[in-house]
C-alpha cells in the first residue's frame, strides 16, 4: 500500500498570456516526470505532489510565488521558464533550502551568483551566442547585420554575446537596436534596414514580436534572413507568422524527441493528442534527475541534494547529465535549426 504522506515538488512558468504555449511544455513535462515516479512506487516511499504555479515571466510575480512555494513545503522547484523569473526567485528559494532546476533560463547571471541551490538543464547565453555567431560568420559573413533586442534578461543577454562572438570572428553589425515588448510598428528599423541594406537579422525576442515584424517587413519587401533563439521554438510563433516563419533559423539545445530511447515517452504524449517539443523534454528531466540525486542522497534536503547533483552523472532523456560546480550542465550542446512549412529541420 502506497504512503500517504507526499513530497511537494512545484512546475512555475508563464501558464497564460503570451508565452502559455512554453509554459505548457514545463507542466507537461514535469507533469509526465512525476507520474512515472509515482508509477514506479514514488521517491523515499513517498508519492510526488505536483504544483503548478504561474508567473507569466514577470519578476515581482516570480518572487511572490517562490515565498508561496516555500511556505507550503515545497523541496524543489522545475523552472522557471524566463531568466528573469528565474535569477529572481532563487534567492528566495536559496533562503528556504529548495533545489530550483531551470529547463530554460539561459542567461549567465543565474549560476554565475553561485548559489548553491541553482542548476539548469538547458546551456548559456555565451554558448548560444557563440553558436549563433559562428553559424553567421560561416554561411552569411558578406550579408549586412542587424541585432534586434527587448529589454528582457533573456534577450539582451542573447544578443549581447551574440554580437560579441560575431565582433570576435571580425564581423561588425551594422547597427544594433532595441525594441518595445509588445511593439507591432517596427517602420523605423525597417526604413533604417532598407537604407543600410540589411540582408541578415539577430532577433533577439519572442514569438508575438518576431511574428509582427515579419509581417510588416513583409509589406516594405524586404529580403533578410532571420536568426532567433529558443524563444521562438514553439508552435504559437508558427501560428502567428504563419508561411513568413519559413527560413527563419533558431539556435536551441538538440531535440530529444528524435532520441530512440525517448520513443515510449514519445508515443505516450501523441496518445495524448500533444506533440513534445521545446521545453517538455528539458522540463522533464530535470524532475527526474533531481529525482535520482534525492533517491541517491536519500534526503531531499538542499545541501546534500546539491552536493549529490555536483558529484554524479544522471540518466535522463537528455542523455548522461552532469553540473559543474556553478550549476550549469556540462555538455550544453546547441544546433542550428530552421522552420519549414510548419516544421522544424535540423541543419547539419
Amino acid at each position: 500500500m502506497p504512503a500517504a504522506a507526499q513530497i511537494k515538488i512545484a512546475v512555475v512558468g508563464p501558464m497564460s498570456g503570451e508565452h502559455a504555449s512554453m509554459g505548457e511544455q514545463l507542466r507537461r513535462g514535469a507533469q509526465a516526470a512525476v507520474d512515472e515516479i509515482n508509477t514506479q512506487g514514488g521517491l523515499l516511499g513517498q508519492r510526488l505532489e505536483l504544483l503548478v504555479r504561474d508567473d507569466v515571466c514577470d519578476e515581482k510575480k516570480a518572487a511572490t510565488i517562490a515565498k508561496e512555494l516555500s511556505e507550503a513545503g515545497v523541496v524543489f522547484v522545475d523552472g522557471h521558464l524566463c531568466s528573469g523569473a528565474s535569477i529572481a526567485a532563487s534567492t528566495i528559494y536559496h533562503q528556504h533550502g529548495i533545489i530550483q532546476i531551470t529547463p530554460a533560463s539561459t542567461n549567465p547571471e543565474f549560476t554565475n551568483r553561485k548559489l548553491p541551490n541553482v542548476f539548469r538543464t538547458c546551456g548559456r547565453d555565451d554558448m548560444q551566442g557563440f553558436v549563433a555567431a559562428d553559424y553567421i560568420v560561416r554561411n552569411h559573413k558578406n550579408k549586412p547585420v542587424a541585432i534586434l533586442h527587448d529589454s528582457t534578461v533573456y534577450s539582451a543577454g542573447f544578443a549581447r554575446m551574440t554580437q560579441h562572438h560575431l565582433n570576435k570572428a571580425g564581423l561588425q553589425q551594422r547597427f544594433v537596436a532595441k525594441i518595445e515588448k509588445g511593439q507591432t510598428d517596427f517602420s523605423a528599423i525597417l526604413n533604417r534596414m532598407q537604407t543600410e541594406k540589411i540582408r541578415f537579422v539577430v532577433f533577439a525576442s519572442y514569438g508575438n514580436e518576431a511574428a509582427a515584424f515579419l509581417r510588416q517587413a513583409r509589406e516594405y519587401k524586404l529580403k533578410f534572413r532571420m536568426l532567433g533563439g529558443d524563444a521562438l521554438m514553439n508552435k504559437a510563433f508558427i501560428e502567428q507568422a504563419g508561411r513568413l516563419a519559413d527560413g527563419v533559423l533558431i539556435t536551441f539545445p538538440p531535440d530529444p524527441s528524435h532520441d530512440r530511447r525517448n520513443q515510449a515517452l514519445t508515443k505516450r504524449y501523441l496518445a495524448q493528442g500533444y506533440r513534445p517539443e521545446a521545453f517538455t523534454f528539458y522540463s522533464y528531466a530535470t524532475v527526474q534527475i533531481w529525482s535520482q540525486a534525492v533517491k541517491a542522497s536519500q534526503s531531499t534536503a538542499m545541501p546534500a541534494v546539491a552536493k549529490t547533483l555536483k558529484s554524479r552523472e544522471f540518466d535522463s532523456v537528455l542523455g548522461k547529465v552532469s553540473f559543474n560546480q556553478h550549476g550549469d550542465i556540462s555538455e550544453p550542446g546547441f544546433v542550428m535549426y530552421a522552420f519549414n512549412r510548419g516544421e522544424i529541420d535540423y541543419l547539419d
